[in-house]
């Protein structure tokens, strides 16, 4: 086939295509890798300021050289466009009525094809988590033309955000930035996204110490409310399950890369040390988010004799992990400095030894059926089907107990006197409270208000601003001095800031970006565990919020797997 010579035009579109993709791969880079593990000298005191001003500098930088590069991109392509469309016409125009006019025609043709192929990613239409994403824009930006909290007060403001959060109108455009950038700049290489394995690693193996009292690491206002370089608990909590979700969901399904052997037990290794420090940290979204990935691998494997047995071998590394923290503890009773329920129920009760012995049976079964040619995918599929169908009969049975309690007390017998059937300010460690204060701040908003919401990251303004005296008397007699910055809920919180529609943009978007890139996953194992990350998240943050750490990972995840579905649809 005759090599057709690059122009000057394609070959300035090359170059300069090369260095937005070294550019964003960097900023990458620094997000993956050193933002987990940055820390000042204040330690503990300022680590959510300090990482979230790292986030804005780091990110702030890389507009500044991604941008320009970006315009000067697509002024090449115009230039590019413009000097091809006239060969085009007069090859046409000028050739005779021989074979040669339809020569060059195809020549013509595939030249602009092949060219297409290497530049075209701008000129196919927007995905659906495309259109959601930039609804959620437009919310952002009319929530904070919108809001009346836009002048700094002692709390903050809706540009840069409540203090010492900071998710406000430049953050939410960050997060959305790396979105457009990862997804249409980044020209994908896999061991970038494995630079997740080892940084999270060492950040979960500081947790895990931490828990038990051992810290490594000299940081100021050290106690058991923090953990590893990251944090507050709930912090860390997202950031892990996110990542350790996505690592597992590789490990599971690819090991595309991990041909040798002692690459592969590194790997493993890895995730134990993520599984430890998941049931050791001490907040419980993570725990009940980690078990409903567990039915959401089972789901994904139980057609399949190979995924099934590393799905039970998945189940073995956490009994084991947990078995492990059990002689820890039994050893030295003492030493962890934090616990909670689901702690204690996976690393000092017999549930892990069943779980264990439960996973090898079913893992020796699986081998031998697959050994003998005698596996039967039905029976797997029909013990999963029956374990989701009681999982939510449970979970309906509990809403209705929990209805009833709190309506009429002492309804359910015996288990009235727990704390968990009874929905008041305490339950759920304070989300009876937040979330009934998030509601009503939403329910108080006018039809703009509900539309568009309070502002960017103006929940606590809003309250504090006194605009409804009885709720913020309510919140100052439940949390005294301190700030609520959000409802403990993410998809609510979106709604008072943002509004319905910020809200049907930020769904809809992570939502179908979970379907799409798991359903990818069959084929493209990156784009599969980005949608097993994402997944993790929306689970964690039932119960949790956004915040710097777990969110800027979340949007890393959405243009990297935008990224594997456009080369896949090339």
């Amino acid at each position: 086939m005759k090599t057709v010579k690059k122009t000057r035009a394609e070959r300035a579109c090359d170059i300069v295509r090369d260095l937005l993709d070294v550019g964003v791969s960097l900023y990458m880079a620094a997000l993956i890798v050193i933002l987990p593990l940055y820390s000042t000298e204040s330690g503990y005191r300022s680590i959510g300021t300090d990482k979230s001003m790292f986030f804005r500098s780091v990110s702030l930088t890389a507009c500044k050289v991604i941008l320009p590069l970006t315009a000067l991109y697509l002024v090449l392509l115009a230039v590019r466009q413009l000097r091809l469309a006239p060969g085009r016409f007069s090859g046409i125009r000028t050739g005779g009525r021989d074979g040669s006019m339809r020569a060059r025609g195809r020549t013509d043709g595939t030249r602009t094809r092949s060219r297409a192929e290497k530049h075209g990613a701008g000129e196919r239409l927007p995905s659906v988590t495309d259109l959601f994403a930039l609804l959620y824009l437009a919310a952002v930006i009319c929530s904070y033309l919108h809001t009346p909290f836009k002048q700094e007060t002692e709390w903050g403001d809706t540009f840069y955000g409540t203090y010492s959060w900071y998710l406000g109108l430049l953050t939410q455009l960050l997060f959305l930035g790396i979105y457009f950038a990862v997804s249409r700049l980044w020209q994908r290489r896999d061991w970038m996204a494995a630079l997740w394995l080892p940084t999270a690693a060492a950040v979960a193996l500081l947790g895990y110490l931490n828990r038990f009292g051992v810290r490594p690491l000299e940081m100021q206002g050290a106690g058991p409310q923090f953990i590893s370089t990251i944090g507050n608990i709930n912090w860390y909590c997202g950031y892990m399950v996110t990542v350790t979700s996505a690592i597992a969901y590789y490990i599971w399904r690819g090991r595309a890369g991990m041909e040798k052997k002692w690459l592969r037990a590194l790997a493993v290794a890895a995730l134990g040390i993520c599984l430890a420090t998941l049931v050791t940290q001490g907040s419980s979204s993570g725990i009940v988010a980690l078990f409903l990935l567990l039915g959401v691998f089972y789901l994904l494997s139980m057609g399949d004799g190979e995924r099934l047995q590393r799905f039970f071998e998945g189940c073995i590394l956490l009994s084991g992990v947990c078995i492990c923290t059990w002689l820890v503890r039994m050893t030295w009773p003492q030493a962890m400095d934090y616990a909670e329920s689901t702690t204690d129920l996976l690393t000092l009760s017999p549930f892990p030894f069943l779980l264990l012995g439960v996973s090898l049976i079913c893992r020796y079964l699986v081998c031998r059926g697959r050994r003998t040619g005698d596996f039967k995918p039905r029976i797997w599929v029909v013990m999963g089907a029956t374990a989701w169908a009681a999982a939510g009969v449970a979970a309906i049975a509990y809403v209705v107990l929990l209805a009833l309690n709190t309506a009429h007390p002492g309804s359910i017998g015996g288990l009235s006197g727990l704390g968990a059937f009874t929905f008041d300010d305490a339950w759920g460690s304070n989300r009876g409270i937040t979330w009934t204060v998030g509601l009503t701040c939403f329910l108080k908003q006018d039809l703009a208000g509900k539309l568009v919401g309070v502002g960017p990251d103006a929940m606590a303004l809003y309250i504090h601003s006194g605009v409804d005296p009885a709720l913020k008397q309510t919140v100052e007699d439940y949390f005294g001095r301190l700030s609520l910055t959000n409802a403990h809920n993410e998809w609510l919180t979106v709604l008072i800031n943002e509004g319905l529609l910020g809200a049907a943009g930020y769904i809809g978007l992570t939502v179908t970006a979970v379907f799409r890139y798991l359903k990818a996953g069959r084929k493209d194992v990156l784009a599969g565990a980005a949608g097993m990350g994402i997944l993790a998240y929306t689970l964690n943050n039932i119960f949790s919020f956004q915040q710097i750490m777990s969110t800027s990972v979340v949007f890393l995840l959405l243009g990297i797997g935008e990224a594997c579905l456009r080369m896949q649809e090339k």
